[in-house]
């Protein structure tokens, strides 16, 4: 596992956000941050934390989770003892049941997936991950910056870690549901977390962060979000 910090200025606030598969923080780089300092973790091939994660435990007096599409598996794997530190618990169009034919990816889709990968193939399925031609053109511009193979052995990876370790566990509070999301469906996302946590439904794509422009909207929005569109 890589980590980024995005922003850092000794705040007394921290975002820790657990980013998708095949990505950087370029797709975020966008964003500004008034109030956190913002560290991602990324690259799943192993899922080692590296320590200086567990120094934003010591170092900051309120600690949001953050966590995006299969990095909301990862999260949810490595931080069960560190559940009662966050000040909230965000998971945004994944699921803890990430290759699952009702609560996340079908299998079969995940296995083609991966058979079927290639550059032209990746960039289909960043299209799909971003709703459509139009909002695909602004993750174009700040499309990660990996290896394809890097990528692909990463896919891999975590598809081996998801079949060989179900959790019964969450360390969330809410999740962001994408109704307009093409990578895990929202009936399989309300599916997975309905009846045991916060759900609030947004009219979004798997990736929605083109709708914000700054963490601190992020945090605005869904840690006071309620459930209406």
């Amino acid at each position: 596992m890589k980590i980024k910090w995005l922003h850092k200025s000794s705040k007394r606030k921290c975002i820790l956000f657990f980013n998708g598969w095949s990505c950087d923080e370029k797709p975020f780089q966008h964003l500004v941050s008034k109030e956190y300092d913002v560290i991602s973790c990324y690259d799943y091939k192993d899922i080692l934390l590296p320590n200086e994660v567990n120094c934003v435990f010591e170092d900051y007096e309120e600690i949001y989770l953050i966590s995006w599409s299969l990095g909301v598996y990862v999260a949810n794997l490595l931080l069960k003892t560190h559940q009662s530190l966050f000040t909230d618990a965000i998971a945004i169009n994944g699921t803890l049941n990430p290759i699952d034919n009702l609560k996340g990816i079908p299998p079969a889709v995940f296995q083609g997936t991966i058979d079927g990968l290639n550059l032209k193939s990746l960039e289909k399925f960043w299209m799909r991950m971003c709703g459509g031609k139009s909002a695909f053109n602004h993750f174009k511009s700040n499309v990660p910056n990996r290896e394809f193979d890097d990528q692909l052995q990463e896919l891999k990876t975590l598809q081996h870690l998801i079949q060989n370790h179900l959790v019964d566990w969450s360390i969330y509070n809410k999740a962001l549901v994408g109704e307009q999301d093409l990578i895990f469906s929202a009936d399989n996302q309300k599916r997975a977390w309905n009846g045991y946590i916060d759900i609030i439904e947004r009219k979004y794509p798997h990736y929605c962060y083109d709708k914000w422009s700054s963490w601190d909207e992020i945090i605005e929005e869904l840690s006071c979000g309620k459930s209406e569109y």
